[in-house]
């Protein structure tokens, strides 16, 4: 009897842990991070009844693998397409966006010039230049406000991860103190709550973890470098860069008394996903200062090249700021600042000055952590002003630099929220312009002359005019052309006011661009007067017609021209001049169309990877769900079955007790 009494008590004993464990499930199947337990009754080897039963999760390793590469995908698109997405919108809406404006700029100014003598016209371009100003501004403050904030969300998931790190270690030491009895429930538990804090760490990076046969969990980042271990865990630390404030560098430390490694941004989940967006913000925001510093150039130089409705010489329409140079330095300054006129040549990219050992100095252009040399010098050079014109700007050196000093130029990175106008009244607007053609009335031919445009009126140009100066006050300077004679060949003779001759134009070339194509030597194609007839003598003229042998033409001064609109045609024009750098250079409409589209279709290609991803996401948690979840149906059918077997071994224990009883009466 005492067999049966033992068999039914062992079956009671191993059913009532089987009804604990299914009524556990029950009772958390909304419990988050909850994994499904089962309770296993080993075979008695020694003696009849039920064995030991131990009671464990049910996992699918495989499947929970999987589930942090999804996360960790899902959480880096989300970020990233997140952080972009609004300045998107804002970039391509008519309303906010800066074409129109543009469109609308470009329209008042050939509203000017249809009227340059009237002030209604004027004014409408006036507030046209206006809402182009604080529209850039605006813009450019709401990539830049896009951008602090996404630091901000850099700052806060490195916060998270380095709380759930030490969550997740501390943890990982309890399981291990609690691992004398894995069935517990106050063990199971941690192991739930554990594996669901890394479950939300790998929505912020890319993990990987590895099971430890004392139950603890080791956690490292994809790329390989440990973030938990048995003996403690490793510290994420976000900085500025030395040079630049607003840019944030990743590392990891064990100890921060002994520094920290330097991590690639590289790191996945959300945390890589803002690294990645921000990117994409500073280089919309220096393409949009590529944009704005182009257009406002070559405005502010076609303003100087004319005449204003007061007869002055114009002078810019806008203020392009002076750049401090981030610096490295104790012994050295250095500010930057644009070149006028080569607007063309400036790039959306950051440059690295670095000072060698060998007293040599490099410009290098910088692609986030990549170095590409431009050109090197020598380190006596760097003092004044360097000029760059290949890449639109100069840079004014204070100081003297030593071995080992950094100066990180950012050229158009801060340029759309510091454009402001210089100009402030309509008068100024230069449309006339400085100079103008007229026939010999004596001429046999039909030719006209025209003025092809004013390139230049500063000192080195052919009459030096400082912005506001009178055209009543201004000349010639000595030398310069005045006079074009044709010749029996039907060559173009130009001449000084002197009636010196300064050299001949071929009758091959028809007239076209006489100034530029003006030969010292006519047999000589390459003996060019003027290599640069945009700087000196600054304008050049076209004869297009019929001439005949000595026909003249006369350049003068524009004295009283201010109702000429040829300047103004010339500011016209620059709607459809290729102004903005790039592999072929672009109008400035182009290049912000460009600019959107490019944005556009990362986020148009990071959606489609954020669908994909939470699909595949969905389908990996489907299955984990199928072997971790609780299922209530199958759960509330084992409660019927465990609590029937439990009767029935009760029932064993009942009839046990009944025989036992018979034996007693029979033996009297």
């Amino acid at each position: 009897m005492s067999d049966m009494l033992k068999i039914g008590t062992s079956g009671v004993l191993a059913q009532r842990a089987m009804l604990q464990t299914t009524s556990n499930n029950i009772s958390n199947v909304n419990t988050e991070g909850y994994s499904r337990q089962r309770t296993i009754i080993r075979t008695n080897v020694l003696d009849q009844g039920a064995g030991f039963n131990t009671t464990s999760r049910i996992l699918n390793t495989y499947a929970e693998r999987e589930l942090l590469r999804d996360n960790a995908r899902v959480g880096y698109y989300t970020a990233k397409t997140e952080a972009i997405t609004t300045i998107d919108s804002m970039l391509s809406s008519d309303a906010t966006g800066l074409n129109p404006v543009i469109s609308d700029l470009f329209a008042s100014i050939q509203g000017a010039n249809s009227a340059p003598t009237e002030l209604s016209s004027r004014n409408s371009l006036m507030g046209n230049l206006e809402v182009f100003t604080n529209r850039v501004n605006s813009i450019g403050n709401n990539i830049q406000e896009q951008y602090l904030t996404n630091n901000r969300k850099i700052e806060e998931s490195v916060t998270r991860v380095n709380d759930l790190l030490q969550s997740i270690y501390k943890f990982n030491s309890q399981i291990v103190e609690a691992s004398t009895d894995t069935s517990s429930a106050a063990y199971l538990q941690m192991q739930d709550q554990r594996d669901h804090l890394i479950t939300e760490l790998s929505e912020i990076i890319d993990i990987k973890t590895v099971e430890q046969p004392n139950g603890s969990c080791y956690v490292n980042m994809a790329s390989g470098s440990t973030l938990v271990l048995g003996d403690g865990c490793a510290t994420l630390m976000v900085e500025p860069s030395s040079l630049d404030e607003t840019e944030y560098h990743l590392g990891l430390t064990y100890n921060a008394d002994n520094g920290y490694t330097l991590l690639s941004d590289d790191v996945g989940g959300k945390l890589g996903g803002y690294f990645d967006a921000g990117d994409e913000l500073r280089e919309t925001q220096r393409n949009l200062g590529k944009v704005a510093v182009a257009l406002a150039d070559s405005l502010n130089k076609q303003n100087k090249s004319g005449i204003t409705l007061e007869n002055k010489a114009g002078d810019a329409l806008f203020n392009l700021p002076e750049t401090r140079v981030f610096t490295r330095s104790a012994t050295c300054g250095m500010t930057m600042s644009f070149m006028e006129g080569y607007a063309s040549n400036v790039t959306g990219k950051d440059y690295l000055i670095k000072i060698n050992n060998d007293g040599t100095y490099t410009l290098n252009e910088k692609n986030g952590s990549e170095l590409t040399e431009i050109f090197q010098g020598n380190v006596d050079d760097l003092n004044g002003t360097i000029t760059i014109p290949d890449l639109g700007f100069q840079v004014e050196v204070s100081g003297v630099p030593a071995a080992g000093d950094e100066f990180l130029i950012q050229p158009t990175a801060n340029v759309s929220y510091n454009l402001s106008l210089k100009i402030n009244r309509p008068e100024d607007f230069a449309l006339a312009s400085v100079i103008r053609g007229s026939e010999d009335s004596q001429n046999l031919g039909n030719a006209t002359i025209s003025i092809d445009g004013v390139t230049n009126t500063d000192a080195l140009s052919a009459f030096s005019m400082t912005p506001s100066d009178s055209i009543n006050g201004a000349v010639f300077a000595t030398g310069a052309p005045v006079r074009v004679v044709i010749n029996a060949a039907g060559n173009y003779e130009v001449y000084d006011a002197s009636d010196n001759i300064i050299g001949t134009t071929l009758a091959s070339t028809k007239g076209g661009n006489i100034l530029a194509n003006m030969l010292s030597d006519v047999n000589d194609p390459d003996s060019l007067v003027f290599g640069d007839a945009g700087t000196y003598p600054g304008f050049d003229f076209s004869i297009t017609g019929t001439v005949r042998n000595g026909d003249s033409f006369v350049i003068e001064l524009n004295t009283n021209g201010f109702a000429d609109n040829s300047n103004g045609i010339l500011m016209q024009n620059l709607e459809q001049a290729q102004l903005v750098q790039g592999r072929i250079n672009q109008t400035v409409s182009a290049a912000y169309s460009d600019m959107v589209s490019d944005l556009g279709s990362t986020i148009s290609v990071s959606n489609v990877n954020l669908e994909a991803a939470t699909a595949k996401r969905d389908q990996t948690l489907t299955i984990t769900e199928e072997s971790s979840g609780v299922d209530l149906n199958e759960e509330a059918s084992n409660l019927v079955r465990y609590q029937q077997c439990y009767q029935a071994c009760a029932r064993i224990i009942s009839v046990s007790q009944t025989v036992f009883d018979s034996l007693l009466s029979a033996l009297g």
